[in-house]
């Protein structure tokens, strides 16, 4: 009967042991896989701050104007292009000068050739 117990504990102590060293096993893999996304975070966080300072230079107000120049022919606006809500009301017809039973004719076409 003590030979059963004893034998009984030592399979008990052996299956502790097995249980305890596959949860030390799983342990260190998840604390490796920790390690690795701690490492893969610090990485996009370096990436990120790279990526602002360079939209931070490409945005520089001076570096566009001089773009918008360059490239888009643009100039600053002048107090002649200002225009005054009853100017804008002078230049839209009184009735619509759309012809909407002629499928020949382009009814934009026509409203734009009627504006002074």
């Amino acid at each position: 009967m003590i030979k059963l117990v004893n034998a009984i504990l030592v399979i008990a102590v052996l299956g502790a042991g097995f249980f305890m060293y596959s949860l030390e096993h799983a342990t260190r893999g998840l604390e490796r896989q920790v390690v690795k996304l701690k490492s893969g975070i610090n990485d996009e966080r370096e990436t990120i701050k790279l990526l602002d300072a360079e939209w931070a230079s490409l945005t520089r107000p001076d570096r566009l104007q001089k773009m918008a120049e360059e490239q888009l022919k643009l100039q600053p606006a002048k107090a002649t292009q200002i225009v005054t809500v009853a100017d804008i009301a002078a230049k839209i017809p009184d009735a619509p000068v759309i012809k909407l039973d002629s499928k020949t004719v382009d009814p934009i076409g026509v409203v734009l050739e009627k504006l002074p």
